[in-house]
C-alpha cells in the first residue's frame, strides 16, 4: 500500500509508544544500544550529553541504596571501591518498576562474578560474597513485622521418649539462615560493635537472622542447626532429623528460635 500523503509527501513516522520510549531510555541508562537520543530535542546540552547526566544520576541513586543495605560490605572494602562494585551491579542487574526498596537482591552474586575476574580483591577479601549475603537476608528479615519469643517452656517438662519424635517445632516466621564459607555473623557483629578482634576467617560459619522487638538478631550456629531449622519450616517432625540436629534443639529453644510446639499429645495439632 502506498504510505504518501494525498499531496505526494510521505507519512510521517509513527511516535514511539510510552511503553517503547521507557524501554529504550531503560537501555541508554545501561550503556545498552538504543536509539532514545532521536527523541531528546532541544536544551544547551547534545541528546548524548543529557543521557548521560541521567545515566550518573541513576547510578548513584542506586549505589545510594546499595550502601544502605550492605553498610558493612562496604565498610570493609572503602566507599570507592564499593562504588565501583555497586556500579557493575547496576549496570548488570536492570530495575524494572519505580519502588526501589527492593532492589539489592542478588548483589552477592554479582560480587562472586567480579571476584572471579579480580583475583587481588578474591585474595583480600574471599568472603565479601558471603558478607553480603548475610545483609540481604537482614534486610529482608527487617521489612518483616519483628516478633515477639512466645515459646512456652513449661511443654519441655511433658517431652519424653514416647512423643519426642512426632513432635514439631515452629520456627518464629521472621527466621531465615543459610551456610557460610566465612565466619560472617561475627564479622557482622563486630562491625555493628565498632570492636577489633581475632577472627579465623578461614572458619565456615552457619547464621541465623530474626526480627525481633529490639532489633535485628544475627548469631552464628551450626550447619546441623540450619538444616534442623529448615526441617522445621517444613512442619517436619524431629524423628526426621538426624542425632546431630537434634543435639542442637537445646540450644535453639534457649536462643528463642521457635515459637511454638505441636504434637506434645494426639489432640495437640
Amino acid at each position: 500500500m502506498d504510505s504518501s500523503s494525498p499531496d505526494g509527501q510521505s507519512a510521517p513516522a509513527a511516535s514511539p509508544s510510552l511503553h517503547d520510549l521507557q524501554q529504550a531510555f531503560s537501555q541508554a541508562l545501561h550503556y545498552q544500544a538504543s536509539d532514545v537520543t532521536a527523541q531528546i530535542h532541544g536544551g544547551d546540552f547534545t541528546p548524548e550529553q543529557r543521557v548521560q547526566i541521567y545515566r550518573n544520576n541513576f547510578i548513584i541513586s542506586l549505589t545510594e541504596v546499595l550502601q544502605a543495605t550492605y553498610p558493612c560490605t562496604a565498610a570493609v572494602v572503602g566507599e570507592d571501591c564499593f562504588d565501583q562494585l555497586a556500579r557493575q551491579h547496576v549496570l548488570n542487574t536492570p530495575i524494572n518498576h519505580g519502588d526501589v526498596s527492593d532492589y539489592g537482591d542478588g548483589f552477592a552474586e554479582t560480587l562472586t562474578t567480579i571476584m572471579a575476574e579480580q583475583p587481588a580483591l578474591a585474595e583480600a577479601v574471599p568472603y565479601l560474597p558471603d558478607l553480603a549475603r548475610l545483609e540481604w537476608l537482614i534486610d529482608v528479615a527487617r521489612q518483616q513485622p519483628p516478633i515477639t519469643p512466645a515459646f512456652d517452656m513449661a511443654q519441655l517438662a511433658h517431652i519424653n521418649d514416647a512423643n519426642i519424635g512426632r513432635l514439631r517445632f515452629e520456627p518464629a516466621a521472621t527466621t531465615v539462615c543459610f551456610d557460610a564459607h566465612y565466619p560472617v555473623a561475627t564479622l557482622w557483629q563486630m562491625i555493628q560493635r565498632d570492636e577489633v578482634q581475632a577472627i579465623d576467617m578461614t572458619q565456615p560459619e552457619s547464621v541465623m537472622v530474626q526480627h525481633r522487638e529490639a532489633g535485628i538478631w544475627v548469631q552464628p550456629t551450626t550447619p546441623e542447626g540450619t538444616a534442623l531449622i529448615a526441617l522445621c519450616q517444613q512442619q517436619l517432625p524431629l524423628r526426621t532429623a538426624s542425632a546431630a540436629m537434634l543435639a542442637m534443639l537445646g540450644p535453639l529453644i534457649q536462643q528463642h528460635v521457635f515459637s511454638a510446639m505441636h504434637g506434645l499429645s494426639h489432640t495437640n495439632t
